[in-house]
């Protein structure tokens, strides 16, 4: 073993940018596997009843004994053990595991402990009413999920197996109607542009908000295998920005000489074709021209021609570049966030070009998706593809993600 780890320390140090990536998901394969037969281990011990000839009595004390374990993680490893490794009765058949087929990832190095954990929660949540080819298929569905997906984005797709599975849910509950808010809210600009928050909420408010940007906050990783990289303050930020989105776009928003709430960004033509410069907002702030062009893909456009001196010459109509019809058509279509494992609602998505509009891209179903904040800024970041087929939408990871570039879609749209 000794050996062997120094071979991979080896290797490491003279891999090169492009191959080092290589090198941690070889060692994470490995890893993984190890935990498998980590977890054969624990099966035989508890099939031969050490743990009772040594005076532990169960084989959850033995491992917390032995290894240092909190009594939660030895009892984890033996709950595991008992799921995903072969059972052996009274008379010595061998019978296969619980969870055949995330025992198999596992082995494989496809999966990891995180997704293993989902699985088990899952199928453990399933009705008994449930028949046993149901079950079958939601663990063999859940497996094979698991080697795309992390764990948090397969846990919602364990919610939407279960919704399918159990279709009448539990029983609704009684929701107490919201109370008005109360409190004090002040506004100042920060030196840096930048709008400061200060103020606060009467007892009887503050836990309805806290839920609600809770609610919004969780974290959301920006790509399958890339956690999600803000403080909670960054989180608790984006959370009431969507809050906000979320109140623009209701149908009582209150208006302003007939128009909802609105903004002016003011951008050179070349900045915004090139996304390079600077834009100004109403309030004098200035939005990177690249910005501009992602809250362009789903705005209400309204071009001015501006002579010397940024003289106003002519204001042109507005003009949305994604209507109302087209709108209705990617609900229909995506029903929501597109990206792979989100589960963002269409009334918090924005539409995305796929090739943008300022470089020539049509405004059609063809070339447009519904992507949450989060992800139609990240797919304007990195190198993601996105390919639109009839009825659905495929996202090709990056090289980095993997290598292989195997499209993903979005199981919770299904």
């Amino acid at each position: 073993m000794v050996v062997c780890l120094d071979q991979w320390r080896a290797a490491i140090v003279g891999c090169d940018d492009t191959g080092l990536p290589d090198q941690i998901r070889d060692i994470e394969a490995v890893s993984r596997m190890l935990h498998a037969v980590m977890l054969e281990a624990v099966a035989e011990v508890e099939f031969r009843n050490i743990a009772a000839s040594t005076g532990f009595g169960t084989t959850k004390r033995l491992l917390a004994g032995m290894l240092q374990l909190s009594a939660t993680e030895a009892g984890t490893r033996v709950a595991r053990a008992t799921q995903l490794t072969a059972r052996r009765t009274l008379s010595g058949e061998v019978l296969p595991p619980a969870l055949p087929n995330t025992a198999a990832a596992l082995g494989a190095g496809e999966i990891g402990v995180g997704q293993v954990r989902v699985i088990a929660e899952t199928m453990s949540a399933i009705p008994a009413s449930v028949g046993v080819e149901q079950r079958e298929a939601a663990e063999a569905d859940l497996a094979r999920y698991a080697r795309s997906f992390t764990p948090t984005s397969l846990q919602k797709i364990g919610r939407h197996i279960l919704a399918h599975l159990d279709q009448d849910g539990p029983q609704p509950r009684e929701e107490p109607e919201p109370a008005a808010a109360a409190g004090e809210l002040r506004l100042r600009e920060r030196r840096d542009g930048r709008l400061g928050l200060e103020g606060f909420l009467e007892a009887e408010h503050s836990g309805a908000f806290r839920s609600l940007i809770e609610q919004f906050a969780a974290p959301r990783p920006a790509a399958e295998g890339i956690p999600d990289a803000r403080t909670t303050a960054q989180r608790n930020a984006d959370a009431l920005v969507e809050v906000c989105g979320l109140a623009r776009a209701a149908q009582d928003c209150p208006t302003t000489g007939g128009e909802p709430p609105h903004l002016t960004v003011t951008l050179g033509w070349e900045a915004l074709r090139t996304g390079l410069g600077a834009a100004t907002l109403d309030y004098g702030t200035h939005l990177s021209a690249s910005a501009a062009r992602r809250w362009a893909c789903d705005a209400k456009v309204i071009p001015a021609v501006l002579g010397g001196g940024s003289e106003p010459l002519d204001v042109g109509r507005a003009m949305r570049t994604v209507p109302l019809s087209l709108r209705r058509a990617l609900v229909a279509r995506d029903r929501g966030c597109a990206f792979p494992g989100c589960d963002r609602p269409p009334g918090l998505c924005q539409a995305h070009h796929c090739r943008h509009w300022v470089d020539g891209g049509d405004t059609s179903v063809d070339n447009c998706v519904l992507l949450c904040e989060t992800h139609h800024r990240h797919v304007h970041c990195t190198g993601w593809e996105i390919l639109i087929h009839p009825g659905y939408v495929e996202f090709i990871p990056p090289t980095i993600i993997d290598p292989d570039r195997r499209p993903l879609h979005n199981p919770l749209r299904c």
